[in-house]
């Protein structure tokens, strides 16, 4: 039994390696990592140090004491179950988030049972207190993409009313996602652990998350998914909206390898912003919706749709019922733009009113978690 949980916390300590979101030392981690990976797994796993590392067949045969082909024949079924990467005949780790989860529970492959107690395991997690790591580092991972159609009359208003605020090409959805191709729509990881937990998802049961350029041909590799053109690419990305999803992407300039269409009651990096104001978790979008006073009608439609809540109908307190409007609470706004696709007779517009750059490259993103590490 010591041996054993000492394989797993060689595993854990591997996989806090280059993440700012690290598995703490808990209960929850033990049980979430024994669902995932057998004993027998865990133990040809001591080869790896630390995430993104590539370790051939023939190198974890060399350290294990495993023949070759032994070694490929469990390693593949882990790639096939959304446990690690498998790059022709060498294999990676992965971190927790963004990775094992979202490769895990995209693939749905294991048994249902085990998939079930990782779940289980994952949100006691969350819940006690995991999703702070999600902010622990100086730099967001992620980042909120506002919505499709309003951005792009946003672009339309500035280029008539000459706005020096001009939008950036990783601001809008459309010219973002062109950057990079195939599109391979996937099941959502986050609903489908969810699902699992018993709490599934209240606001869809479709799947709106996409894999996109290198990761998508990975994903079309391991036979997970289905490729859509650009064209139906745009369509779907304005189905979730219209449900109250969100758009977020890695925290780049550069086109990300995903794109996920999130709610707060499922992903984890929503959830957190939500039930516990730990903001640090995304970076809001540029953007911040505008009602306008003269057009709304007050149908709260948009109170409905807003994902986090943040608009309410302040009901009137004058005789004449001029302070009768939605108001946004702007403190709790993301910018996401749902708000403004939902809404029927187009009140809402979106006004770009900051302008935090994202750095340009992944591997930049790698370099500022690296360097804004706690000391714990």
């Amino acid at each position: 039994m010591m041996q054993e949980n000492d394989d797993y916390e060689m595993l854990r300590l591997a996989m806090n390696k280059k993440t700012s979101a690290k598995l703490p030392k808990h209960k929850a981690v033990t049980e979430l990592l024994k669902s995932i990976f057998s004993e027998e797994e865990v133990k040809l796993l001591r080869a790896f140090k630390t995430t993104g590392e590539p370790l051939s067949d023939e190198e974890i045969s060399q350290l294990s004491g495993v023949p070759k082909d032994e070694v490929n024949k469990i390693f593949s079924d882990m790639a096939y179950k959304g446990k690690l990467l498998k790059i022709e005949n060498s294999f990676i780790i992965m971190p927790l988030f963004p990775g094992l989860f979202e490769f895990y529970f995209t693939n749905n492959r294991d048994a249902p049972e085990k998939m079930k107690r990782a779940a289980l395991a994952h949100r006691e997690l969350f819940y006690a207190g995991h999703h702070f790591e999600l902010s622990a580092g100086k730099y967001a991972t992620f980042r909120v993409i506002p919505t499709v159609e309003p951005t792009l009359k946003t672009i339309e208003l500035n280029k008539s009313i000459q706005v020096e605020r001009r939008v950036l090409p990783y601001e809008v959805l459309k010219d973002y996602l062109s950057q990079t191709s195939p599109y391979v729509l996937v099941p959502c990881s986050c609903r489908t652990a969810a699902k699992y937990t018993g709490h599934p998802c209240k606001k869809t049961d479709e799947n709106f998350c996409f894999a996109t350029g290198s990761l998508a041909l990975l994903t079309i590799a391991n036979g997970v998914g289905r490729e859509v053109n650009f064209d139906e690419l745009l369509e779907i990305m304005k189905k979730a909206e219209k449900a109250g999803l969100v758009h977020e992407t890695i925290n780049t300039q550069e086109p990300s390898m995903f794109i996920c269409n999130c709610c707060p009651d499922c992903c984890g990096f929503l959830k957190s912003v939500k039930e516990f104001q730990n903001y640090g978790a995304i970076t809001k979008s540029n953007f911040s919706p505008r009602i306008d006073k003269n057009l709304c009608n007050k149908c709260e439609i948009c109170m409905e749709k807003c994902p986090m809540e943040a608009i309410y109908h302040h009901f009137p307190h004058s005789e004449d019922a001029s302070d009768d409007m939605m108001i946004i609470r702007e403190n709790h706004c993301i910018g996401c733009g749902v708000c403004a696709s939902n809404c029927p007779i187009s009140a809402i517009t979106l006004e770009k009113v900051r302008n935090e750059v994202p750095v340009e490259t992944q591997a930049e993103v790698e370099q500022k978690v690296r360097g804004a590490e706690r000391v714990h």
